[in-house]
């Protein structure tokens, strides 16, 4: 399932995306994971399907200017440095990660897969994370965002057709 749109776009579109994305963080960072259906997703969505896979020289210096001012300014906005990669799942793929050293946003562009989300280890009594232990399973699609703070392992599956996930590692040191 493809993403469809008639919302802004452009310059816009990327200005409405980051205040959106800013807004989930500023209530879930280093709590919990998010959810998020960021308004103006249609311009980073548009800007990742034209970037060539990771490790291929971009066909215009269009592209990757359009990735380096997303991660410019949601870094400016959030106040960390914020660096972006990419995940493509073939139909019945898998992919494993975690957020130890970062936090992260997993943005589908292309395609949907299933995800599951948990804690790496149990939250400490004192952390300002929920007491309960989180097992969350979801189905991403484009058009969402999902924000996973530090200390969560994501698992990607239940890929039915080609899935690209765009990774923005958000890397702060006063977190």
């Amino acid at each position: 399932m493809d993403f469809e749109s008639t919302s802004v776009t452009g310059r816009a579109g990327l200005d409405l995306f980051v205040r959106d994305v800013a807004l989930c963080l500023s209530v879930n960072r280093d709590r919990t994971p998010a959810l998020v259906w960021p308004e103006g997703i249609e311009a980073v969505v548009a800007a990742a399907r034209e970037a060539p896979p990771l490790g291929t020289p971009p066909p215009s210096p269009e592209v990757p200017h359009q990735t380096a001012e997303l991660t410019a300014r949601l870094g400016a906005l959030l106040g960390c440095t914020v660096v972006s990669s990419s995940v493509s799942l073939a139909r019945g793929a898998r992919h494993t990660g975690t957020t130890t050293e970062t936090d992260l946003v997993l943005l589908p562009v292309h395609g949907s897969c299933g995800g599951r989300v948990e804690p790496t280890h149990p939250p400490h009594p004192s952390s300002p994370r929920p007491p309960h232990t989180l097992d969350l399973r979801l189905r991403l699609r484009v058009g969402e965002a999902l924000y996973l703070p530090r200390g969560y392992t994501y698992t990607l599956n239940d890929v039915h057709t080609p899935c690209t996930l765009q990774l923005l590692g958000l890397h702060a040191p006063a977190w």
